[in-house]
């Protein structure tokens, strides 16, 4: 457990702000508009749509969600807080908006926490024998650390998945009085998160998954997303991890949204109640 100092805070990386939007559609005042005015009001939507994907540094995109939780989530994966607010005023200045019912967000910025980097760069220390807190070890350390990261540059700063289907949800890391995650040891979290890295490992080929951290940022602490092109993936691998110490014990899980990528082209007929 932590000594008498308290745990170390591990380092983070931080990417695109991301932000997931959820509405309910008020259909019967939907189906009331006629002819060219819906048409118009669906293709203005398709066009920003497209638009708000073609962004140079972020992506948009728009997913069917299953169930009664809500009709339509936008993602929004944006480089600054304003931009991540310009992508949401622009959508509320349509006029499909008029039909819309805010019924959920979540705020929160792509992650990447620096556990394995940390373990890295420390690992290329040893095999050059510097010893830790010499000058020569800081700076080498400095010097790999900087490497590690401009390798993730690129998980860091990308665009949203492509795959047909979304799991979205968010999650805390338990700290009560009996188990508290926030109190154990950087080297215990790292042992924990290593385990829980191998189980989401095997499934890499059929879910991508994308960590958004939202401490100070939303109700949350963090804000989970997979994609996959077959949804029983999500029900495999989260199902599989319920078992695995990092959640069995420290995990605590919110409300789940599961949806169906919508491209740009398809909108029109999702509107018009016709699966594109």
């Amino acid at each position: 457990m932590a000594d008498a100092q308290g745990p170390e805070a591990p380092q983070t990386l931080e990417g695109y702000y991301i932000l997931h939007d959820v509405y309910r559609i008020d259909w019967p005042m939907w189906w009331a508009v006629q002819g060219k005015s819906g048409y118009e009001i669906a293709e203005s939507a398709r066009q920003w749509l497209a638009q708000a994907a073609g962004v140079e540094r972020g992506d948009t995109a728009a997913y069917s969600i299953l169930g009664q939780k809500g009709d339509l989530m936008l993602v929004h994966y944006r480089a600054t807080a304003e931009d991540l607010n310009r992508a949401e005023m622009s959508f509320r200045r349509l006029a499909l908006f008029e039909f819309m019912q805010p019924v959920y967000s979540y705020l929160s910025i792509i992650e990447l926490g620096l556990y394995e980097l940390t373990s890295v760069a420390a690992r290329r220390m040893a095999e050059q024998n510097l010893a830790p807190g010499t000058p020569e070890y800081a700076a080498a350390f400095a010097a790999e650390m900087e490497q590690q990261k401009q390798r993730v540059q690129t998980r860091l700063f990308r665009k949203i998945p492509e795959q047909k289907y979304i799991c979205f949800y968010p999650m805390n890391k338990r700290r009560g009085e009996q188990v508290n995650w926030y109190n154990l040891t950087m080297d215990e979290r790292r042992d924990l998160m290593r385990g829980h890295g191998r189980i989401g490992h095997k499934y890499h080929e059929q879910v991508t998954q994308i960590i958004g951290g939202s401490v100070g940022l939303d109700d949350w602490e963090w804000g989970v997303s997979l994609h996959a092109d077959d949804p029983l993936q999500f029900k495999k691998l989260v199902y599989e991890m319920r078992f695995d110490p990092a959640s069995a014990l420290y995990a605590e899980f919110g409300p789940f949204y599961v949806g169906l990528r919508l491209p740009p082209e398809g909108l029109p007929q999702y509107l018009a109640g016709k699966w594109p």
